[in-house]
């Protein structure tokens, strides 16, 4: 059974983070035409709050949407782009804050601080993914799933009064994960997946990496292993791949580029690039989602990812060398995710390479029947968060 890590304040949010802005909301006067976006704890510039603030600015000018972040230098890249961004702490990002009607975040409250300003806006979750891992709630029991979901209430980071999902499936999930109730919650899709009906090449996306553009990619983006299955977890399975004979000669069979991109959290693994198999350095693709979007093949394990990349209606092959360790001692799976995994899965090398020779969608199928609703197929799931934001707001 696990309990509850009292001394961690990043499983409990920051409690004065929430009691600050839970104070806030005691004054109102807040202008419902601006509305504040905030991403990755004020790191970073990407995922489903980039992509809806840059449709709002391109498409509701009516809107005054600012980035908020926690670097200036993050700022100015935003500014550059012809948006209006601010530091979340400088005297314009405090008084943005203050004033912002609609304030969004991937991550949680902390997308704007420790210290949010914006208590008494209406707080709009589009979160940064879904998937078959089992987190927060989900992953107490008992006694302690009763205490966490109090403490919850009083101190929550991942405080909302909208929830934006991708099915019926997500909404019934995301209710029990944070506690929230379903009429809070709302099926309008992942705005970063609105990239998925523009055209990028290959080229564009991967300017900065020494790849044979004529190649097929296979991107492979596992899951990040924690502390508990030991620091060498992640660098071992990459490396058995990049060792294996039988791999390179696939790759070279089905004239094909692996690329890897390694969650962020990854420490940094030192092997050399080959034409055949590279592993991404920090920062040298500027979008995931643009990765996804010109890849011609997924390898993943139990990341999110693959739900992104099935819209495309390309292969994902599931390769878990380290399944029942991974199950054990880093994070519980939902059930579902062994009905989806069992279609083009692999657990060693030898069956991963069958998977690439021998490519199916087989099991994207069941991956959008459980996370793309049917309502919201072919829609552009930016208009569809906005206009769910605009009906609370009326509301």
């Amino acid at each position: 059974m696990k309990k509850i890590d009292w001394k961690s304040s990043r499983k409990w949010g920051w409690p004065l983070n929430v009691i600050c802005y839970n104070f806030q909301r005691l004054f109102p006067g807040r202008d419902k035409n601006i509305w504040v976006f905030g991403g990755r704890e004020g790191h970073q510039y990407d995922d489903n709050s980039r992509y809806l603030f840059e449709y709002v600015n391109k498409n509701h000018p009516e809107i005054n949407s600012i980035w908020l972040c926690e670097k200036e230098d993050l700022a100015m890249k935003v500014r550059n782009l012809g948006y209006q961004a601010y530091t979340f702490n400088s005297k314009d990002g405090k008084r943005i804050s203050k004033k912002a009607g609609v304030a969004i975040y991937s991550h949680g409250l902390i997308d704007f601080g420790i210290f949010p300003k914006v208590g008494g806006a209406l707080i709009v979750s589009l979160w940064h993914g879904v998937g078959f891992k089992k987190i927060y709630n989900d992953t107490y029991h008992g006694f302690y799933k009763s205490l966490k979901r109090f403490m919850d209430v009083l101190f929550s980071w991942t405080w909302r009064n909208l929830t934006i999902v991708t099915s019926e499936y997500t909404k019934k999930q995301f209710a029990g994960i944070f506690n929230i109730p379903e009429k809070n919650i709302v099926i309008a899709g992942q705005p970063r997946n609105d990239i998925f009906k523009q055209k990028y090449t290959k080229e564009e996306v991967l300017k900065n990496v020494d790849v044979d553009f004529n190649k097929n990619i296979i991107l492979y983006m596992p899951t990040y292993r924690g502390f508990n299955m030991g620091k060498d977890a992640m660098e071992n399975i990459v490396r058995g791949l990049y060792e294996s004979e039988i791999l390179a000669k696939t790759l070279d069979e089905t004239n094909s580029v692996l690329i890897a991109k390694l969650h962020p959290l990854t420490p940094h693994i030192d092997i050399r690039n080959r034409k055949n198999f590279v592993i991404l350095d920090y920062g040298a693709v500027d979008d995931n989602q643009a990765l996804l979007a010109v890849s011609d093949m997924m390898v993943t394990d139990y990341s999110s990812c693959f739900v992104d990349f099935a819209l495309r209606n390309r292969p994902v092959v599931f390769y878990m060398p380290d399944l029942e360790v991974f199950i054990n001692q880093a994070e519980p799976l939902y059930d579902e995710f062994f009905e989806v995994s069992k279609h083009n899965r692999s657990e060693n090398i030898e069956e991963l390479c069958n998977e690439i020779k021998n490519p199916s969608n087989d099991a994207n199928t069941i991956i959008n029947e459980y996370f793309e609703d049917p309502s919201i197929k072919g829609t552009c799931y930016s208009e569809n968060v906005f206009n769910a934001i605009i009906h609370k707001l009326n509301k």
